[in-house]
């Protein structure tokens, strides 16, 4: 077998091959061996007539019709001898076949792009390291406070932040029932801002057992506003009732026996949440300046294919809002980055010959198991599934990679604070 490449344009290879006919008898026979499957003769079981006999009686058919299959099969042995990779089916063009002169083709390719790397051993970024306050472990013990709270009933009047348990008939303007509007046991909680303010509104100062008519607008119609109404049943009034802040409080958490006990344990985990974080963002901006360094065009059939893969993805799990095209554009820079992301990497796994070992395996499962608060054997467990273990190993991969990162960049920490975090979101918010 006789194949050229030729380089045209950025991304495309054109491969003419010439194979002679004693080289295809193996792709041949192949197909022969495919088709016997499903043969029926008189005298023989299916599947088992002889394949000299399938030759003899179907060859000429059989090979005529095969042609684009052994196509097919020639090209996979020239694209491995060539060192093609390509980033979309190849597009055939004369194709010809007899058996004195055998078989010729032209294949037209786009390619993954050649990868330089110039430069990756020298990323410089800042990333910002977030100071833990004492506001932020007041927030934690008062998220705390919330999950061990108790809703106690109320005999008076339905203040402001209290829950109503209710019962909502919608009714016409005349006060008239509506058949199938009736929602029983609804829990609302009376606050002046969000959805409910309006609504709220309406029902402060209620009682258990006293009704009321809400009106409600729920749009407009004709470019008038749109009204709905509603008798309301208060059946309960009841208030959330916090734990103080006290040692008892601590205890109750099942851990510690002080409140200042806890207070520590939640100023070091909101901590080493920080530096995780401070981490992670930094590795983000390590791809970035990655990326920024080294120039890199991709073939655009290999940006199509991958928001054909996001596409289809958004589809199975209903998250395609929007029509097709606007959201393959919205996701487009996003390919780009996350194609090229992938293409460098593995350039650098092949430079610095990264590769991992069970040992690091243990080690990775041992963190993420700390990081997530379960049990190792679970995660274990959860990497028998069918594929977890190679998306697993790629997680490796790409950690070990990042650290090689990371190892030899120039990372400043800049210290932040809720306060400068606070005004930053109101200069721009103006």
């Amino acid at each position: 077998m006789e194949s050229k490449v030729t380089t045209r344009g950025s991304f495309e290879r054109v491969v003419e091959v010439e194979v002679p006919e004693e080289e295809l008898v193996p792709h041949f026979d192949e197909v022969y061996r495919r088709y016997r499957k499903g043969v029926r003769l008189e005298g023989f079981r299916k599947g088992k007539v002889p394949l000299d006999l399938i030759k003899k009686l179907y060859g000429d058919v059989i090979r005529s019709e095969a042609i684009d299959d052994v196509v097919q099969s020639v090209f996979k042995e020239v694209r491995q001898k060539e060192d093609l990779h390509p980033v979309a089916p190849a597009k055939l063009e004369n194709v010809q076949y007899d058996e004195e002169k055998g078989l010729q083709f032209k294949a037209v390719v786009e390619v993954v792009p050649e990868i330089n790397l110039t430069s990756y051993k020298d990323l410089a970024i800042e990333r910002e390291l977030y100071q833990v306050a004492e506001d932020d472990v007041d927030e934690a013990i008062d998220d705390m406070r919330d999950r061990l709270s108790v809703m106690e009933p109320v005999d008076g009047e339905a203040l402001e932040n209290y829950f109503v348990v209710a019962d909502f008939q919608q009714v016409d303007s005349t006060g008239v029932p509506l058949l199938g509007r009736k929602f029983e046991d609804r829990l609302i909680q009376l606050t002046s801002d969000g959805t409910t303010g309006e609504l709220s509104k309406q029902l402060l100062g209620s009682k258990a057992g006293e009704t009321r008519r809400v009106v409600l607008e729920v749009g407009e119609s004709d470019n008038e506003s749109s009204e709905e109404f509603y008798q309301v049943l208060v059946k309960e009034v009841k208030v959330k009732k916090l734990p103080e802040r006290d040692d008892e409080f601590a205890k109750d958490t099942g851990k510690f026996e002080t409140l200042e006990a806890l207070r520590q344990d939640l100023r070091t985990k909101l901590t080493n949440q920080a530096v995780t974080t401070a981490k992670r963002y930094g590795r983000q901006l390590l791809i970035d300046e990655l990326l920024k360094r080294n120039a890199l065009e991709l073939p655009e059939s290999m940006i199509s294919n991958y928001l054909d893969a996001v596409v289809e993805e958004a589809k199975k799990e209903s998250r395609l809002t929007t029509d097709e095209e606007t959201f393959r554009s919205q996701y487009r820079a996003s390919a780009v980055r996350n194609i090229k992301w992938e293409l460098f990497k593995e350039k650098l796994i092949e430079l610095e010959a990264v590769s991992f070992s069970e040992a690091d395996k243990d080690v990775f499962i041992t963190k993420y198991a700390t990081e997530h608060g379960v049990d190792e054997k679970t995660v274990r467990k959860s990497l028998r599934k069918k594929g977890a273990m190679r998306r697993f190993e790629d997680d490796i991969r790409e950690q070990k990679v990042l650290d090689l990162l990371e190892s030899h960049a120039k990372v400043k920490d800049s210290k932040v604070t809720k306060k400068e975090i606070e005004r930053r979101r109101q200069q721009i918010a103006v």
